[in-house]
């Protein structure tokens, strides 16, 4: 039987010190992002590759600008306040992993659009970026 000799504790890199400060930025910038298609729908379905939408495109649009600004806020008042704010980056990563898995299916079947694949590069990096502090988060940094 191979024994491993007691390893010492590694020091965290991120520690709480670290991390309200990330998720009080993220907080604040998912509020600025969702702000945007609540103001502006049709301008931001253009950025994005869409034609000018719909009324019920643009309902969407703004729907999920609420959405970004309501857990943007959550994260942000929890971060600058003291609170628990690894929920809040849990909701942010499962929100923004929809959005990879709606925009993949959407590849799936047949949407190239460059603009559009860039949102859903864009939202991969945030799912990826927002699970690994979340994770740091529960740890107990």
């Amino acid at each position: 039987m191979i024994q491993h000799a007691p390893t010492a504790d590694v020091p965290t890199v991120a520690t709480a010190e670290h991390l309200r400060p990330v998720a009080t930025a993220i907080g604040l910038a998912s509020v600025a992002i969702g702000a945007a298609p609540i103001l502006a729908p049709s301008l931001c379905a253009r950025a994005f590759g869409f034609p000018t939408p719909t009324p019920a495109v643009a309902s969407v649009m703004r729907s999920l600008g609420a959405r970004d600004v309501v857990l943007g806020m959550g994260l942000w008042s929890a971060a600058t306040h003291g609170g628990k704010y690894a929920p809040w980056l849990l909701a942010r990563a499962l929100s923004d992993a929809g959005d990879v898995l709606s925009i993949g299916l959407a590849a799936g079947e047949g949407v190239r659009n460059p603009r559009f694949l860039a949102l859903g590069v864009l939202a991969v990096g945030a799912t990826v970026t927002e699970a690994l502090l979340y994770r740091a988060a529960r740890r107990g940094a």
